[in-house]
């Protein structure tokens, strides 16, 4: 069947039997076009993608740019019917669909910089804003910065590529960690685009067991719970974006009725795409929700669960801090007695050594007196063994005398 043109529109009616042969033909050409497979699988089984000549032909070849995901996690990895320069103005420019997102999420204080660098070279920017919390465990806000650095590699319009790193002040062990965020936009054809987002830990110093574990589990939950419903915006954006597609269609119903069937069969599949994705984003909006009173049922009840293992932490810690003080108590008491018990000996001790010293004194005073009186016995002896030498010089001269006298 051929277009017919505006001037055979307006002007004459066709009759009725061959209203009725062009509607049969209509409903059988559409029974066929039902059992005709007009879309295949993509390379990454996320996306239905069309195989007509204007979507491919202006599409960058996804398979010769190689993959530069980083080693932690995959968070999204999905095609939009949104074109690769849109969605990097929503998601790295202060666009309204960030600053909805941005306000979704609780953030507050959004002070960014525009993107600096030289011409040739990486491009960088930088975001500071403040996080509400609702975990008591880590205060009620923390204030964050984000790096943005957009490597040179980029081709505008083709494809980006972006890493954030996120820096969190006022959490538990923040000097530890910091996230990095790898967004990965490649152009598929003029009205979509590739978004690969991963995302890993990286560690400035390395924490104990206990601490990392803590660090790894808070932070992949709360990843995974932005990038959710990061992915889930991005959907009803895409349906908002591809509702004004539409309008042309909903035209005036003698136009409608004189449209070909090749018109019609192109744009039935791109309505039912739409309406897909928005039931698709709506629907994971509504799951989101569900998983986020789940996640808010299951914080409070931990929130009970660790107040009481506080309590009974610190009941444990008052009764160990009696028990010490009464140890305590009677090791000073002990040492009190041990320090009395050690001033009694010295105290002995010092009487005992003023006894030994009269002692040795009298000893030798006694002693210097025998020694004088043995001096005093050996000189008298001295005396009388002089005396005693004396009296044999005299008897023998007097008896040489004698025997001279005789003869």
């Amino acid at each position: 069947m051929d277009e017919n043109s505006p001037k055979e529109v307006l002007g004459k009616e066709e009759p009725q039997g061959e209203k009725q042969i062009k509607k049969g033909s209509l409903l059988t050409s559409e029974m066929r076009l039902n059992r005709m497979p007009s879309k295949s699988l993509d390379w990454n089984k996320n996306e239905y993608l069309s195989l007509d000549k204007s979507s491919t032909s202006d599409s960058v070849d996804e398979e010769n740019i190689p993959e530069k995901d980083l080693h932690g996690r995959l968070y999204i990895n999905r095609i939009f019917h949104i074109s690769a320069e849109r969605m990097f103005e929503l998601l790295f420019t202060s666009s309204h669909f960030m600053q909805k997102f941005v306000n979704s999420r609780n953030i507050i204080d959004v002070v960014s910089t525009p993107w600096n660098g030289k011409p040739g070279s990486d491009q960088l920017r930088t975001i500071t804003y403040t996080i509400v919390l609702n975990n008591p465990l880590t205060g009620k806000c923390t204030t964050a910065t984000e790096k943005q650095i957009l490597y040179k590699e980029s081709r505008e319009a083709q494809f980006y590529l972006v890493d954030t790193e996120v820096l969190t002040h006022d959490v538990p062990y923040h000097d530890y960690f910091y996230t990095l965020n790898r967004y990965y936009i490649i152009r598929s054809s003029k009205q979509k685009c590739r978004l690969r987002v991963s995302t890993d830990l990286k560690y400035k110093k390395q924490p104990w067991a206990f601490a990392k574990s803590l660090i790894e589990k808070n932070s992949w939950s709360s990843l995974a719970d932005y990038f959710k419903q990061l992915e889930s915006d991005l959907l009803v954006e895409e349906s908002m974006l591809s509702q004004p597609i539409e309008d042309p269609g909903k035209l005036s119903g003698l136009r409608r009725r004189r449209r070909t069937f090749n018109r019609t069969a192109e744009t039935i599949p791109k309505l039912s795409s739409q309406h897909s994705s928005g039931d698709k984003g709506l629907d994971t909006k509504g799951d989101i929700t569900g998983k986020k009173k789940e996640m808010g049922s299951y914080s409070t009840a931990l929130i009970v669960v660790i107040s009481i293992f506080l309590l009974l932490l610190v009941l444990m810690n008052v009764t160990l801090f009696l028990k010490l003080s009464k140890i305590e108590y009677a090791a000073q008491s002990l040492y009190r007695l041990h320090l009395q018990e050690e001033k009694l000996n010295l105290a002995s001790a010092m009487l005992s050594r003023a006894d030994n010293i009269q002692n040795n004194k009298d000893q030798a005073h006694h002693l210097k007196g025998m020694l004088q009186d043995s001096i005093v016995m050996l000189e008298q002896l001295k005396t009388s063994l002089i005396m005693l030498q004396r009296t044999f010089d005299l008897l023998n001269k007097s008896k040489t005398g004698m025997a001279v006298e005789s003869l």
